[in-house]
């Protein structure tokens, strides 16, 4: 029983990738319902030093919060493209520019909406570096 499940789920490096973006993906939504849902408890906890704020500009911010939200946020972001990079590939298509931005566009709006449109930027660029380095290491 064991080793079947090993050659069928396991062996074949695109299940695995599969998987792996997969719980990524879930992790990164299931974390942040967490810091959405349960606010009080979080800085109740040893998370509480996310909520340190910082007068800036006349207004106050917290940029650990923001710094950690941004780190998940590019940790989906690279699973999503990771996911459908590999499920294009299976199929027998190659990802394109349109549908890395498109990807992009989806998640930055997504971000605008939960968080505010400086956080959506903040991710936007976060997104293109991460584009960026992968076009480096590709050399394509």
């Amino acid at each position: 029983m064991a080793q079947l499940l090993y050659r069928n789920l396991w062996a074949p490096k695109e299940l695995r990738t599969l998987l792996l973006g997969v719980f990524m993906i879930s992790l990164g939504f299931l974390l942040e319902l967490i810091f959405l849902f349960f606010l009080d408890d979080i800085k109740n906890s040893f998370l509480g030093v996310l909520y340190w704020e910082i007068t800036l500009l006349g207004g106050s911010t917290t940029p650990l919060l923001i710094i950690f939200h941004l780190i998940v946020w590019s940790i989906i972001f690279f699973a999503t493209l990771m996911v459908y990079t590999v499920i294009r590939e299976y199929t027998g298509g190659r990802t394109g520019i349109s549908e890395i931005a498109g990807i992009i566009i989806i998640l930055t709006i997504t971000t605008g909406l939960i968080f505010d449109e400086w956080f959506a930027l903040f991710f936007l660029i976060a997104s293109s570096l991460i584009i960026g380095y992968l076009y480096l290491v590709v050399g394509e």
